[in-house]
């Protein structure tokens, strides 16, 4: 496309006044985030003064009711814990002992697992095998008896030429 020399210099002058203008927006939105930023320190200055006090004022004033209601409501749910528990251990013995009597014993462990964790039902004590190590332990601990016996035996028995008679 020919421009002629006319339009091409006011293209040119048009294109510089854009880019003055835009060099001015810039400096004009670098001070409104100066401005920016400092009225949001006042207005945390102010809030620290004067919301902040009020804000602490009300709540010490509420404190003590919503005290109350938690306290009343820990007791309720205690309350309620202590009627239902029995109820709620009983249909777990009979859950458990249903799923045993139909052979599905994985079913039965994980509701079992649950209410112990829940703390409804009693942890099932599970017999303990004899290990070696503790086999081992009673042997020299039998040992052991055995050789401070011996020892005893020795230092007491009634040997006649062990003791000397006194000479006076």
């Amino acid at each position: 496309m020919n421009l002629s020399r006319k339009r091409r210099r006011e293209l040119r002058s048009l294109r510089g006044n854009a880019q003055d203008l835009l060099d001015q927006q810039r400096v004009v939105l670098s001070q409104a985030g100066d401005v920016l930023s400092q009225a949001g320190h006042q207005a945390k200055l102010l809030s620290d003064e004067h919301l902040a006090p009020r804000v602490e004022e009300t709540l010490e004033a509420v404190r003590p009711t919503v005290d109350r209601g938690v306290a009343t409501a820990r007791r309720a749910a205690d309350s309620v814990r202590r009627v239902t528990t029995p109820f709620v251990a009983s249909a777990l013995a009979r859950t458990i002992r249903t799923l045993d009597e139909l052979d599905n014993d994985d079913a039965a462990a994980k509701v079992r697992g649950f209410g112990e964790r829940a703390g409804y039902l009693a942890p099932v004590k599970t017999k303990k095998k004899g290990r070696v190590g503790g086999i081992i332990a009673i042997g020299l601990g039998v040992a052991a008896a055995a050789g401070v016996g011996y020892a005893l035996w020795q230092a007491f028995r009634t040997d006649d030429e062990l003791w000397v008679a006194p000479e006076h």
